[in-house]
């Protein structure tokens, strides 16, 4: 019996980590189709609630000219997984010239809970 109870759990959280899986890979894809549109209210509306508390339209909007300079960067070539840490996913982000390092965490909701972007350089 406990051998039961002990491969179903296995089945089941193996069945979580997929679905945060596909969760992750739509918010990546998600970001990347905003920002390469410079769709920065896109990008605000991937956050949650709470999130939009915290870093409001207008400092997103700040965030993304002054911080992560859009117009330098130009565009999103590719965003490759690295790890995961503290139930959020980090990324290696290929822009058209830079390389940043993103991490995410996405919530039950399939909306941003936190993103954080560094030069790599």
């Amino acid at each position: 019996m406990k051998k039961i109870l002990l491969i179903l759990s296995l089945l089941i959280s193996s069945i979580g980590i997929a679905q945060d899986s596909d969760n992750y890979k739509q918010a990546t894809s998600s970001f990347q189709n905003h920002y390469n549109n410079g769709d920065v209210v896109g990008l605000f509306n991937m956050f949650d609630d709470d999130f939009k508390k915290v870093s409001t339209l207008e400092k997103t909007k700040t965030f993304f000219k002054n911080e992560v300079d859009m117009s330098a960067l130009g565009k999103i070539k590719s965003m490759e997984y690295t790890n995961t840490f503290k139930k959020g996913n980090n990324y290696i982000v290929n822009f058209e010239n830079g390389v940043y390092n993103l991490y995410i965490k996405v919530g039950t909701d399939n909306k941003l809970e936190f993103f954080e972007m560094n030069s790599v350089n």
